[in-house]
């Protein structure tokens, strides 16, 4: 194997991912309380999984949200010990959730309204989830990205030379004196030509980001920070893609003893990524 092949393959096989976001609101109906994620195990495996309850503390956000002067809200939203799950295989794109079965779709290209969001299909039926409110394709998509940040199934490798078809497509993006290409229907970052001075442990193609992102709103997935002679160390970034001369990406960047992960800061120049449009 190719040093080059070996790269991409590094940055796309199952990696151990940063701390799962136990806390967050689970990805559920969106008129609805939001259930508390508790519970997450495998975060970006072959059995992500992770389980939620409503809570007092979010039953008092939602009606503060919603209902700010209804003094009885939070009285009339009882909270109870329902949970709240779902699962996916992240390398295969199979997410199961209230008894049925959904796989990983790509981007919506039919609705303009949500034109680039992930989509799914109905394992049974063999059809695509509409978007909206009550069919709720937006909700699921967004189940998949919450147990699988890095976006694209695992078994979708990156795209390396031997992609180059008329499906490629993206943007040449400057970082921190390298050169960068973002493949936009890919939903990664990779190197294009590495500045000299990492040019030794960094190859082209290799990965930097994979993740998901909707032209014009939101980007969000999985960062790597490199290190010779140990494997890439991931985390979660995320930013707004709004279409200006730069791209930031930002989150805890890893902090390593060797080749060990033992924590994660916000303190690290790893912590903001900075790309800059048109060089």
């Amino acid at each position: 194997m190719s040093f080059l092949a070996y790269a991409i393959l590094a940055a796309s096989a199952i990696p151990s991912l940063p701390p799962p976001p136990v806390g967050d609101e689970f990805p559920w109906n969106s008129k609805a309380v939001a259930p508390i994620i508790y519970e997450f195990s495998d975060y970006g495996g072959k059995n992500s999984t992770m389980r939620a309850k409503i809570t007092p503390q979010s039953v008092k956000s939602w009606c503060g949200s919603w209902h700010p002067n209804d003094a009885n809200c939070a009285a009339t939203h009882i909270v109870d010990d329902t949970v709240h799950e779902a699962r996916a295989d992240c390398e295969t794109g199979d997410l199961w959730t209230e008894g049925k079965h959904y796989r990983f779709d790509g981007p919506e290209t039919e609705n303009h309204l949500f034109e680039g969001y992930l989509g799914v299909k109905d394992v049974e039926t063999g059809k695509r989830v509409g978007m909206s409110n009550a069919e709720r394709g937006r909700e699921f998509g967004t189940m998949w990205l919450t147990l699988c940040p890095m976006g694209w199934p695992y078994k979708d490798v990156a795209p390396g030379p031997r992609f180059e078809t008329p499906e490629r497509y993206g943007e040449i993006m400057g970082h921190n004196g390298s050169l960068m290409f973002f493949h936009q229907k890919q939903h990664i970052i990779v190197y294009s030509e590495p500045k000299p001075s990492i040019a030794g442990s960094i190859k082209p193609e290799t990965v930097l980001f994979r993740g998901w992102s909707v032209a014009n709103e939101w980007i969000s997935g999985i960062a790597y920070t490199f290190k010779q002679g140990c494997d890439p160390a991931p985390y979660f970034v995320s930013g707004n893609d709004n279409g200006s001369l730069q791209l930031r990406l930002s989150g805890k960047a890893p902090v390593r003893e060797g080749c060990k992960v033992v924590g994660y800061t916000d303190k690290s120049p790893n912590a903001t990524l900075v790309f800059d449009r048109g060089e």
